[in-house]
């Protein structure tokens, strides 16, 4: 019961926090399983829970209208149990995606439970309180976080034992092709991520570290690096460019000038 009020109270603040202090990224996979991994004293385990499903649910977001699976939800409960059950990353995956749906079915009923403070607020309209209404922004915005971390803690607390029996009776080849599908899901996640940002003049970038890792076997880290080094490089090409282009554009317009003048 201590370790689900811990889980639902981490996804409170984060949950909170990243509404409140205008999206600062708290709600990712890998902080959210950092977070969940020192409230149940296991910080390894959270990170490479957190790392492991921040890949998987890298490219998924709001676009328009749609509610697409909660990544909260899902990292909170499969890092959860992963600590709680000694599981691997395979476990957490099948427990956190069937999660995440499940909180992305919930979210209107969970956002409609802010009506019921319209009547309070329409009151306060008609007084000119505007102190009151501005003290009870907070507690509309935690009210749906309220509702998800409530369900996460749920799912933790009471279904502790009734998971472990049905891991337990999971065939281990089962469980070998979920780690699989986690690692194909990762493939998956940046797919989704580069579907959005695909641009012709990005694809001779995305080749190059594409060859880095497959045939020059260099690390995530050093790709990273050189692609620092080639943005400070661009930057500094255009910075150039402008700088000679600047005294030719203002020659122009000092001769366009001259030429109005003694047009007129």
């Amino acid at each position: 019961m201590i370790q689900a009020l811990l889980v639902g109270l981490t996804v409170l603040i984060l949950m909170f926090f990243e509404n409140w202090l205008s999206y600062p990224m708290i709600s990712r996979p890998l902080i959210v399983g950092t977070a969940i991994g020192i409230a149940l004293g296991d910080i390894k385990t959270g990170v490479q829970v957190g790392a492991s499903l921040e890949l998987v649910f890298m490219g998924v977001m709001a676009i328009g209208g749609t509610v697409p699976p909660d990544p909260v939800s899902g990292t909170a409960v499969g890092t959860a149990y992963a600590i709680i059950l000694g599981k691997g990353v395979e476990t957490a995956f099948a427990l956190a995606v069937p999660t995440s749906i499940l909180c992305q079915m919930l979210f209107v009923p969970f956002v409609a439970t802010r009506s019921i403070y319209t009547p309070f607020i329409d009151k306060m309209i008609e007084k000119g309180n505007w102190k009151g209404i501005q003290r009870l922004f907070p507690i509309v915005s935690i009210t749906n976080e309220v509702c998800s971390a409530a369900v996460c803690a749920l799912a933790v607390g009471l279904g502790s034992d009734a998971i472990k029996s049905f891991i337990d009776a999971v065939p281990q080849t089962l469980l070998d092709g979920m780690g699989v599908s986690a690692g194909m899901l990762g493939a998956v996640g940046f797919g989704l991520l580069l579907k959005m940002m695909w641009q012709k003049k990005l694809a001779v970038y995305y080749f190059l570290g594409f060859i880095m890792a497959s045939y020059c076997g260099m690390p995530l880290m050093a790709i990273a690096i050189v692609g620092i080094i080639l943005v400070i490089i661009l930057y500094f090409e255009g910075e150039t460019a402008k700088r000679k282009t600047a005294p030719a554009s203002a020659a122009a317009g000092a001769d366009a000038g001259e030429e109005d003048l003694f047009n007129d």
